[in-house]
């Protein structure tokens, strides 16, 4: 396990930062996107994080009780 343990170290934080990066900072593009005046890329952005937010409850989850079991 000890030598297992760099690679999910690395997997664990790119799968946080995906997650974090998903959840909080798409909709920051999506209004700077709109603001710009780049209407169909805002567009996309916010049907993606609809999506993420509808669908994407089994990978947070999966992300989060990761972390959850890794502090016991």
């Amino acid at each position: 396990m000890l030598l297992l343990t760099p690679v999910v170290a690395v997997f664990g934080a790119l799968a946080l930062a995906a997650v974090i990066a998903l959840t909080f900072v798409a909709p920051l593009i999506a209004v700077t996107l709109l603001i710009s005046g780049e209407f169909l890329e805002a567009l996309a952005t916010l049907a993606l994080w609809l999506a993420w937010l509808r669908f994407g409850g089994p990978a947070r989850r999966f992300v989060f009780e990761g972390f959850e079991h890794g502090s016991l």
